[in-house]
C-alpha cells in the first residue's frame, strides 16, 4: 500500500479538496477525513476518493470509511460563509426544522502562572451540563482541552459520546476545525462529521463544531 502522505496528497490534489487526513493500521485504512467545498455532493467526493485511491495503489476503499464535511458556499453579497454542511458515510442530511437538543451555553477560562483551566457548559433539553480540563499554559494546542471539557459536559448526559477524529485545518488565510464524533444508538455506535471556520473566538467554534455533529445523530 502506498504510505499515509502519499495517499494524503492524492486526495488533496482533486477537485473541490480542502484538505485530508487518512488514518491507517497494518497496512489497511481504517478512516479517512475530508474537508471538501460544496460544488460537488458528498456522495460524488466520495466516489472521487474511491477512485483515486484504488488507480494509485490497487486498494479497493469501503466508502462507510470515508467522512466529508462541506463548507457552505460564500453568499452572493461577498459575505463570508459561517456555515457548513456535513456529510459522514454517505449518508445525505435533511434539514428538519426541529429545534437543536445540545447549545452551548459558555466557555469560561481561568488562568495562573502555569495552567489555564477551561470549563464548557452546554445545555440539553433545558439542563445543564458542565465539564472541565486543564493545559498547561504554554500548550500550543489548547484546543484539545476544550475538546475534552465539551467530552465531559456532553458524557453526563450522552455516556456513550466520544470525539473520533478531531484536527484544525488551513483553509486559505483562515483555519477550519473539522470534526468526526460517535455515540451508540441502537446498540450500533453511530458517526456523523461537522466543520467550522475558526473565527475570533475560537475556543466557542470548538464547541460548537461538536455540538454540530452531535446534534445531527
Amino acid at each position: 500500500m502506498e504510505s499515509v502522505t502519499t495517499l494524503e496528497n492524492i486526495v488533496n490534489r482533486l477537485p473541490g479538496i480542502k484538505g485530508a487526513k487518512v488514518l491507517a493500521e497494518d497496512d489497511d485504512i481504517r478512516e479517512i477525513h475530508v474537508l471538501a467545498d460544496s460544488e460537488k455532493p458528498a456522495k460524488q467526493i466520495v466516489r472521487d476518493i474511491e477512485t483515486a485511491i484504488f488507480a494509485a495503489s490497487g486498494v479497493r476503499i469501503d466508502r462507510k470509511i470515508v467522512s466529508v464535511a462541506q463548507l457552505a458556499t460564500v453568499s452572493e453579497d461577498g459575505e463570508d460563509a459561517t456555515e457548513l454542511d456535513a456529510e459522514t458515510h454517505v449518508q445525505e442530511e435533511e434539514s428538519t426544522g426541529t429545534e437543536l437538543r445540545f447549545s452551548l451555553v459558555s466557555v469560561q477560562t481561568s488562568t495562573d502562572t502555569k495552567k489555564m483551566s477551561i470549563t464548557v457548559i452546554v445545555e440539553d433539553s433545558g439542563i445543564k451540563l458542565t465539564g472541565s480540563s486543564v493545559v498547561e499554559v504554554k500548550d500550543d494546542e489548547k484546543y484539545m482541552a476544550v475538546v475534552e471539557a465539551t467530552v465531559a459536559a456532553i458524557r453526563g448526559s450522552v455516556s456513550s459520546f466520544r470525539v473520533e477524529f478531531f484536527e484544525r485545518l488551513k483553509y486559505g488565510l483562515s483555519e477550519v476545525f473539522l470534526a468526526v464524533t460517535s455515540s451508540v444508538s441502537g446498540g450500533k455506535r453511530e458517526k456523523e462529521a461537522s466543520a467550522r471556520l475558526c473565527r475570533k473566538d475560537s475556543f466557542n467554534d470548538i464547541v460548537l463544531v461538536l455540538l454540530e455533529a452531535l446534534n445531527k445523530m
